[in-house]
């Protein structure tokens, strides 16, 4: 009982600091008005009630579902209000993102202590994201983890995006090689998953932009679709327009080889 009371007073304690107005920065002012905003359209669900008296509050920003949801195991939740729990992370991401918000939550800290800017904004398939960042120190990172991976899947989900892997930031950078011709060729991917691709023919250059993702450590390619202005501009100069649809490659040691028939063959530059 006395380490409930503690446990409830601290997270009283925590929500009321981050709430605190008066903040000494403008990122500091930006994120506690967004890990505190409450979504216009988020309701309690009074159908289906947490047995968890510890629960039966107003769960509605990401700032209190956060610290509730670091302490279940402290709390001895039920299956049942676990699952409820996660439920309200779930409802939160989409309620925030049908207000407009697209946010990704990352874990910061440790041994190396957390940044000064604690918000940041990030681009992935030329979506404009803010990353929230929590700090944790080096013995309580364990308590965000599951808030993070569920509100993120969601987040990913509902903008489309596949999300990152263990692999995924081996492709990040340059890639060079040559063509069956001999041509140069050059691939950029880029960590918010755009990508740009040449082949320099010395008068001129075949070109693609376009997005990619990897599974394990597949890549997959994808062209971007030209509108009008595109088509013109490609008509007027000596670029040729190259579209990729779902063209794969394997990573191997920093090399990408093609897995669809030209076995182009690309490595990784580098800095």
């Amino acid at each position: 009982m006395r380490k409930t009371i503690f446990i409830l007073n601290l997270i009283f304690s925590t929500l009321i600091f981050a709430q605190n107005p008066e903040s000494s920065t403008l990122y500091e002012k930006e994120y506690s008005d967004l890990i505190n905003y409450v979504p216009k359209n988020l309701k309690f669900d009074s159908i289906h009630k947490p047995e968890s008296h510890l629960l039966q509050t107003e769960l509605n920003t990401i700032n209190s579902i956060q610290i509730y949801s670091g302490f279940r195991k402290d709390f001895k939740l039920s299956e049942s209000d676990n699952q409820w729990l996660d439920n309200r992370i779930n409802q939160i991401a989409t309620e925030l993102f049908l207000d407009g918000k697209r946010i990704l939550v990352s874990a910061v800290g440790g041994y190396s202590g957390c940044p000064n800017k604690m918000i940041d904004t990030l681009q992935l398939n030329n979506i404009e994201i803010v990353n929230l960042k929590f700090c944790h120190t080096c013995a309580n990172s364990y308590r965000d983890k599951k808030f993070i991976e569920i509100f993120n899947s969601k987040m990913y989900s509902l903008m489309e995006i596949e999300p990152p892997n263990r692999k995924t930031k081996l492709f990040y950078g340059e890639f060079q090689g040559r063509s069956k011709e001999r041509y140069e060729i050059k691939l950029i991917l880029k960590e918010e998953r755009t990508f740009k691709y040449w082949v320099n023919k010395g008068h001129g250059s075949d070109f693609t932009e376009g997005l990619w993702k990897n599974i394990n450590e597949t890549l997959i390619l994808n062209s971007r679709n030209l509108n009008k202005d595109d088509e013109i501009s490609f008509a007027l100069s000596s670029a040729k327009w190259i579209e990729f649809k779902g063209l794969e490659f394997r990573l191997k040691k920093g090399k990408l080889t093609e897995l669809n028939g030209e076995n182009r063959k690309l490595k990784q530059t580098v800095e």
